[in-house]
């Protein structure tokens, strides 16, 4: 082989460089949720860095898209292949993107790294260009096949690709963006060296494409573009509330018909909304139009439309086509309408010609073609709507059409003598309704006809629901329901089973926990509670939309299957079929809304939900994906029902329809709306299933729930939340919890009249005014609890103690402890969530599942208990030692790997001693020693002197008879525990003594035992409890540790009066000051000495004062206090503070011109201050309306910048800042230097503040900021 690409780097594996960071995640994201099927990667490399990022993103997609992977080295190919070689979808190709031609020469490498500065200039220009020809000379020798992109290309039959991803050569990117622009998404990595430099430029200033996103300081930098070819950027000037709802109706895959084509503005919206893999069928009846449209469309390739030119009418025939000037050809029509000219001049425009055109009926066209639905017709044919529809006849009458879209014009439906009403009738007697369309693009209003100069108008199948609710007993929440449903402005009708069902089928394991049905739950196998009254009311007063179903008096039904399939026999139209049991409470805009996305998802067959469930008055669930909320039954309450369905199963309910090859088809797992979906648009219902006593009474005796009652009137009594229901309700085994509604935000419709047992429902408008009392929690701070997973050691009792610390205080409203795997201590008033247990072998997988976790919590930042990091949420570094990196360990063990990278991922850093924190700044030198926070740890009351009582107790359990010595954690290695048996070893008198050891099960090593003779040696694995009386009983704790980042033991010991022995390394002297007897790591005689030394009662008395004093620096409130300011803080990140910060407080409700006027002085006089790059100005925006204040601001910056010559953008920093917790505010006002006061002032923001006790800087006196 030829020397030069033997020694060739090309023929290197080299590690990853897009690997689990932002870029990663975006093509992961980009590719699972983007339409696309072809995906292009330049420069796969072995395919452990963007291919990977590629491959896990289209595993999760949908599309069944293709990834082609380009990779010239063979070496690295090899592996590349090897990789993915089960990934069918995966094409991997031994190729150069382009041949050696496009390579740059020597001169235009030179010239870039000269002319422009990149991270190129890090290197010598010799390097650069040895790259340079290395790239070629590869190619030539190794005989590599070339023009890679547009062999893919032929070989696929690819016009353009959807994605495609240039990170090859260093050199060749410039020509691989000429062979692959129009893709739909074009990504490039090092956008800030030779490879994308130009690149990214030359497509930043490209119309066609928009920018999404750029990082210039990740890396070498990166950046995506998206094509502007999609429907987002496209419009025509005319009929823009009809193109909203479009955007919002059609969906990719999509038949869609464009009748009235004309010239295809629609039709070209249509075709990028339905996209590659759906159809556009255009008709347009007149040569000349239709030439105009097929040549717009042949022309701009859109390659998914299909055109007619033929008219579309009742039938298929030869009908009469009146022509206008090509100026006005839209009016062209089978009718003669008398149209004003529109210049204004009073004259009639005259219809030029009149020719004979080929008609086609949409069901002849359709049975033709064998199109069995239309998703989208648009009708625009000048007055014939009604024409068209006759020939729809087959289609409408299956309703075949999911919507139509028509237009009427009074002055065209004149010419032809026709009226509105015809075409209305038509789809109304064909079970169509007809609505408005909106200004903003909406279904609006129903209509029936239209008197409309022109307007277009929206019609699809008539979309009834039918609600069902079994019931017994249902007072006082049936009351509730008649008032939503009557407000309803569709066709409805309510279906009440009422009765007792026999706890059968379904309900049978009810009878094997003792339930059973007593003659206390009902009377005569109906309601006693005055339902069956109001029942039979309803039904007098509503007979067209209630439907009562009973038993005879005295006859249970056999099961609840038989009481949910008792109304399906009279249900004889397609319609949703929606289950409300009587205490599920839904507001009139969440049944409308559930309703339209159903109407605009004609695909959809049911949905699931998410409730507010509600075990008290004032008391919900607060976790997901556990009781109540298991997402894989709960809550599925919609279906879209066809008449013959049934229900096979009510707990879980399944509904189902029979095949015709007589299995039965579940309807809600065919294509369901999920809960993300519902809850993305307000569908969150109200669930009150544990809220009156008689609730509890019937649960106990029903469904056999022992000691129903008694646990809910307990968990009624509680004052501190969020806890665990497990701990009252007995039937509940996992990790739910409860929590007030207010906390949760949510505002209970049922609630309780003050000072009364009666019960109201709340009205929208008092549901306003009470949400508007309560606020999102805010900041979110994410806690992952693994190291309770990984082990039970000090970091464990350190978060533990700061758990408890916070449970007691507000804090805790802030915090989200994840629960690895159920192995986090559960404590009252701390909020929980559950996810897996963590994995060393799979940690980007774990990053990616954090990420998850903080976006759906809405996550201010994150803190780790041990190293665990998300993506791109901020987070807080911890460190509690630095052992592993000063002791030489293996810092290629995965656990040190991730310590690092979190350590790298960081915005703040915390360490439990002043030594971590220097030894963290020494081993990563870029962290800044003022940037970190000391927090020393505390020790737990628990740990305090104990009495004999306790000391005798203790030693008889354990069989000690003799003074003992106590090692905590003995062991090798840094802890040197050897030192201690060497010198007990040497002791004369060491038989009068035993060793009590705790924390190792593993024994005692027997490097130790050998010292250890003629003594008893404890191995005690014991409680925090006993260890405080094992330290108050201990002779010493002896701990010769080489190193500490904190060594709590010794501040446990000095707490229980214990004196310490220990040596003075790590952070041990910060820790036991002068209150401990020092010796040498290696001083064997020493320690021995200070063995004998510590018995005598002089020394001895004296270092238990000096401890119990010591001891006194360290609580666990005050590391609380400093971790959760910490925390508060890098919450603040993104105000970006700076030497001088400043604050002003506008009243956003004042007049604009006021505002204006007060920002424009300050920020300009602040803006040409010597000071301004060292100063931030924070504005408080809290009554400001959404964008209101960075509109002004924006005015502002602008008005400055033109008329003052003033660029706000170099130097002073502005940052808003809108509703604060009270403990942000705390956190942030110390680093605010002064207040500028303004006439007219949010006080009420000023106030929750608390900045009125900030200094003063007046407007005039803003020169001044040097002083402050």
């Amino acid at each position: 082989m030829n020397n030069k690409v033997t020694n060739s780097e090309l023929n290197c594996l080299i590690a990853a460089e897009i690997k689990n960071d932002e870029f990663y995640q975006a093509i992961q994201n980009l590719v699972r949720s983007e339409d696309i099927k072809t995906v292009l990667e330049i420069g796969s490399s072995s395919g452990q860095g963007s291919t990977e990022a590629f491959v896990t993103g289209l595993r999760d997609s949908q599309n069944r898209a293709t990834l082609f992977c380009m990779e010239v080295s063979k070496t690295r190919f090899a592996e590349l292949e090897k990789t993915y070689q089960e990934d069918s979808f995966v094409k991997c190709y031994n190729v150069s993107s382009v041949s050696l031609d496009k390579f740059p020469d020597e001169k235009e490498v030179i010239d870039f790294y000269h002319n422009t500065r990149s991270n190129l200039n890090y290197y010598p220009l010799e390097l650069i260009l040895s790259w340079l020809q290395q790239d070629r000379e590869y190619l030539q020798i190794e005989n590599v096949e070339v023009n890679g992109i547009q062999k893919i290309k032929q070989e696929n039959n690819i016009q353009e690709f959807d994605v495609v991803l240039i990170d090859g050569s260093e050199f060749t990117g410039n020509a691989e963006l000429e062979e692959v622009y129009g893709a739909k998404y074009i990504l490039l990595d090092d956008i800030n060296a030779f490879k994308n430099y130009s690149n990214h430029h030359k497509l930043l200033g490209d119309r066609n494409y928009s920018l999404i996103v750029e990082n210039y300081s990740l890396r070498n930098g990166y950046s995506i573009f998206k094509k502007n070819d999609s429907s987002d950027d496209y419009y025509f000037d005319t009929e823009h509330s009809e193109q909203r709802l479009v955007s919002n109706l059609i969906k990719p895959g999509m038949v869609v018909f464009d009748v009235g084509a004309n010239i295809g503005d629609y039709s070209i919206l249509f075709s990028k909304l339905v996209g590659k893999s759906g159809k556009v069928y255009c008709f347009e009846a007149t040569s000349n139009t239709f030439n105009q449209l097929d040549q717009r469309l042949e022309d701009e390739k859109y390659t998914n439309t299909y055109r007619f030119q033929k008219a579309v009418y009742s039938e298929n025939t030869q009908i009469e086509f009146n022509e206008f000037s090509d100026e006005f050809a839209a009016w062209n029509s089978i009718g003669k309408p008398q149209m004003l000219n529109p210049n204004g001049c009073g004259e009639y425009v005259p219809i030029l010609n009149t020719t004979i055109v080929e008609a086609v009926s949409l069901d002849s066209f359709c049975k033709e073609y064998q199109i069995v639905n239309i998703d989208y017709l648009k009708v625009d044919v000048e007055g014939a709507e009604s024409d068209v529809l006759q020939g729809a006849s087959d289609l409408l009458s299956r309703k075949a059409i999911n919507f139509i879209q028509f237009e009427i014009s009074q002055n065209m439906l004149e010419g032809l003598n026709r009226s509105a009403k015809s075409t209305f009738d038509i789809l109304i007697q064909n079970g169509y309704e007809c609505h408005k369309i909106s200004v903003n693009g909406e279904i609006g209003e129903e209509v029936t006809d239209s008197d409309s100069f022109y307007e277009n108008y929206i019609a699809f199948p008539v979309l009834s629901i039918n609600f069902f609710t079994i019931v017994l007993n249902g007072k006082p929440f049936i009351n509730y329901h008649i008032d939503i449903f009557k407000q309803l402005p569709f066709k409805w009708h309510w279906h009440i089973v009422e009765g007792v069902a026999e706890l059968k089928h379904d309900t049978a394991w009810s009878a094997k926990l003792g339930g059973c049905v007593s003659d206390d739950i009902h009377h005569k196998g109906r309601s006693f509670d005055g339902t069956s009254e109001y029942l039979d009311e309803l039904a007098q007063e509503y007979p067209k939309n209630i439907t009562i179903y009973r038993q005879p008096e005295g006859i249970f039904w056999d099961g609840k299957r038989e009481m949910v399939n008792a109304p399906l026999a009279n249900i004889q139209e397609e319609c949703l079929l929606w289950q409300i049991d009587v205490d599920e409470f839904w507001t009139v805009e969440q049944i409308c809304t559930a309703r339209q996305i159903f109407i605009n998802n004609p695909d959809k067959t049911a949905a699931f939900y998410w409730c507010s469930y509600f075990v008290g008055d004032n008391l919900v669930i607060s976790t997901r994906n556990c009781y109540t909320q298991n997402p894989q039954q709960e809550w599925l309450r919609t279906w879209r029902f066809k008449p013959g369905s049934f229900w096979a199963a009510h707990e879980p309910p399944v509904l189902v329809e029979s095949l015709t090859d007589g299995n039965l088809k579940n309807i809600a797992a065919e294509n369901p709306f999920l809960h993300n979906e519902t809850e993305a648009v307000g569908l969150v219902f109200q669930h009150f299933a544990y809220v009156t006593l008689e609730q509890l009474k019937f649960k106990e005796q029903y469904y056999g729930y022992s000691n129903a009652v008694s646990e809910w009137e307990a968990l009624q009594q509680q004052t501190k939340f969020p806890i665990f229901l497990r701990d009252y309700f007995s039937w509940v085994g996992d990790s739910t919890q409860v929590d007030t509604a207010e906390s949760c935000g949510v505002i209970p419709i049922l609630q309780k009249e003050f000072n009364s047992n009666n019960w109201k429902f709340l009205q929208i408008d008092e549901i306003e005014k009470q949400i508007l009392r309560i606020s999102n929690v805010k900041p979110v701070i994410i806690i992952d609890g693994v190291f309770f997973q990984l082990y039970q050691t000090g970091i464990a009792r350190v978060w533990k103690s700061l758990l408890e610390q916070w449970s007691n205080n507000d804090f805790r409203k802030y915090i989200v402890v994840l629960n690895r795997a159920g192995t986090a201590p559960q404590i009252p008033g701390i909020k929980y969530r559950l996810v897996p247990a963590y994995d060393y072998s799979n940690t980007d997988d774990d990053r990616e599942m954090l990420q998850q976790v903080c976006d759906e919590e809405n996550a201010d930042v994150f803190i780790s208990s041990y190293y665990t990091t998300p993506l791109t949420t901020p987070s807080v570094f911890m460190a509690h030692d630095m052992i592993p990196e000063l002791f030489g360990w293996d810092l290629k063990h995965p656990m040190w790997q991730e310590k690092h990278y979190g350590i790298k991922h960081a915005s703040a850093y915390i360490t439990v001693s002043e030594n971590t924190a220097r030894d963290l700044v020494k081993v990563f030198a870029d962290i800044d020693l003022q940037s970190v926070s000391v927090a020393n740890c505390g020790v737990s009351e628990i740990f305090s002197p104990a009495d004999i009582t306790d000391i005798n107790r203790f030693r008889n359990k354990y069989g000690i008879t003799k003074p003992y010595f106590l090692l905590v954690g003995a062991s090798s290695g840094y802890k040197n525990s050897i030192l201690f048996f060497k010198a007990f070893s040497q002791l004369a008198s060491s038989y009068g003594f035993d060793i009590v050891c705790t924390g190792n099960e593993n024994g005692l090593d027997s490097e130790f035992r050998t010292h250890t003779f003629g003594s008893v040696v404890h191995m005690l694995q014991i409680s925090d409890e006993e260890l405080a009386i094992a330290y108050s009983s201990a002779v010493a704790l002896v701990y010769p540790s080489k190193y500490e980042g904190f060594g709590l033991p010794i501040v446990e010991a000095m707490a229980c009066g214990c004196p310490v022995i220990t040596c003075p390394n790590g952070s041990i002297p910060e820790v036991a000051g002068d209150a401990a007897i020092y010796i040498k790591d290696d001083d064997v005689e020493g320690l021995a000495n200070a063995l004998c030394d510590v018995q005598k009662p002089s020394i001895r008395n004296s270092l238990i004062t000096s401890g119990l004093k010591q001891v006194q620096k360290f609580s666990w409130s005050k590391m609380a206090d400093t971790v959760g300011s910490v925390l508060l803080k890098t919450t603040l990140t993104d105000l970006n503070l700076r030497e001088i910060n400043l604050i002003v407080f506008p009243d956003w409700l004042q007049s604009e011109e006021v505002l204006i006027s007060e920002l424009e002085e300050i920020v300009g006089k602040l803006a040409v201050l010597p000071n301004n790059a060292s100063t931030t100005l924070i504005i408080d925006t809290s009554n400001s309306a959404d964008n209101y204040a960075e509109f002004l601001l924006s005015a502002v910056s602008m008005n400055l910048l033109m008329q003052a010559d003033i660029d706000i953008s170099e130097g002073l920093e502005i940052s808003c800042v809108n509703q604060l917790s009270d403990l942000q505010w705390q956190a942030l006002l110390p680093c605010i230097h002064a207040r500028i006061p303004l006439a007219i002032e949010n006080k009420d923001s000023l106030i929750q503040a608390n900045a009125e006790m900030l200094q003063i800087l007046s407007i005039d006196n803003l020169v001044d900021i040097g002083k402050l």
